[in-house]
C-alpha cells in the first residue's frame, strides 16, 4: 500500500523537476534516479502482490 503513495510522489516529483532551476545534467540524473526507483517499487509492489495471492489461494484450497 505505501508503495502505491510513494509511486504518487515520485511522479509528482518528475512533474515539478523541470521547473526547479537544474542544469540538463542534473535533471538528467534526477529524472534517471526516479525512474530506477519507480521501477524497483513497481516489481517490489507486484511481487509482494503475487505473493500474498499464492498463499491466500493455498490457504482457500487447504482450509
Amino acid at each position: 500500500m505505501w508503495q502505491q503513495w510513494v509511486n504518487a510522489l515520485l511522479g509528482l516529483w518528475v512533474v515539478a523537476v523541470p521547473f526547479l532551476g537544474f542544469t540538463e545534467a542534473n535533471m538528467m540524473w534526477a529524472l534517471v534516479i526516479t525512474g530506477i526507483a519507480i521501477a524497483v517499487l513497481a516489481l517490489w509492489g507486484g511481487a509482494y502482490e503475487q505473493s500474498t495471492s499464492h498463499r491466500r489461494d493455498f490457504q482457500h484450497r487447504a482450509g
